[in-house]
């Protein structure tokens, strides 16, 4: 069955932060399907400065691990739906299954007219940074917490940051905790 994944980079970094553990870039591809039966995975990545060397090297290393990589600018809350939503129409012919990481309900009637169209999709995620309604619009959820043996990223790399409840901000705190994870990640890539 030939698959797609769709892979929302920021969403991605939340999951892991509120996780505690790094996903594995190049074992998702091999997670979610066989080199022969993959299409394309796509993976959606901000850019905060584009004279960052270690962006510049994060988003190479995607392209060598086979991403087809989209990227664009972005100051504050990044937001990828649409070229998401166009990629998984335009491309749809050439796949029988998608698998979306992403937590935005903004896809929910993308991905109805998917399945109306007799695509299966798996949506690949952590329960409380995904809407409610995309997961509805969804064939499975794979939650990450499930696959962290086959995709955590071990040895070296980014740093691990505990896992993070909302219990434990208040709503200033949150945006101020956001903003300087947001920060680090910056640095990091």
């Amino acid at each position: 069955m030939k698959t797609a994944l769709f892979i929302d980079g920021s969403y991605m970094y939340d999951a892991a932060k509120r996780l505690g553990w790094n996903i594995d870039h190049r074992k998702a591809i091999g997670v979610f399907s066989k080199p022969e039966d993959l299409y394309n995975a796509f993976y959606y990545a901000p850019v905060t400065d584009s004279n960052d060397e270690r962006q510049q090297k994060f988003l190479d290393a995607l392209v060598f691990m086979g991403y087809t990589v989209r990227s664009r600018e972005a100051h504050g809350d990044p937001r990828f739906e649409a070229m998401i939503a166009t990629d998984l129409l335009i491309t749809a012919p050439r796949w029988e299954r998608a698998v979306v990481a992403s937590g935005s309900g903004d896809l929910a009637h993308t991905l109805s007219a998917l399945r109306a169209q007799g695509k299966e999709i798996h949506l690949l995620g952590v329960p409380e940074l995904t809407d409610l309604e995309l997961r509805n619009q969804s064939d499975r959820y794979l939650d990450l917490r499930e696959l962290q043996a086959q995709l955590e990223r071990t040895g070296g790399g980014r740093r691990t940051y505990p896992p993070v409840s909302e219990e434990s901000f208040s709503e200033e705190q949150s945006g101020a905790a956001r903003r300087v994870m947001d920060n680090l990640e910056d640095e990091l890539q």
